[in-house]
């Protein structure tokens, strides 16, 4: 019976300790054009910026932006040769990507 009880606790506990990330948790940082050659691009969600100390609040604006576009990727695009410059833009990638159809028709 106590054995019971304290399984039925342990696994009530460990239930209550889910985790919920948040949503700029979720959004993959990539730095290569060919990661989102097949992404649907939703938009630059930054300027060009510094890499400089302070570029973490920056980077936080950059995934928040990402998530409000409704996208899955934050492509961070070198603009000098060692970094110190980046440029964010957002794309939605996977099976999340919304794919346009062009319909043709023809007259007659």
């Amino acid at each position: 019976m106590q054995r019971t009880l304290l399984a039925s606790l342990l696994l009530l506990g460990v239930s209550a300790c889910s985790y919920h990330p948040d949503p700029t948790d979720l959004v993959k940082v990539v730095d290569s054009p060919a990661d989102v050659r097949v992404c649907q691009r939703l938009g630059e969600v930054s300027p060009v910026v510094s890499t400089t100390p302070g570029f973490g609040s920056e980077f936080d604006g950059m995934k928040e932006a990402v998530v409000a576009l409704g996208g899955t990727h934050l492509y961070l695009q070198q603009r000098t040769q060692d970094w110190s410059l980046v440029r964010g833009i957002a794309y939605r990638c996977g099976s999340r990507v919304i794919q346009r159809e062009t319909v043709i028709r023809a007259k007659g």
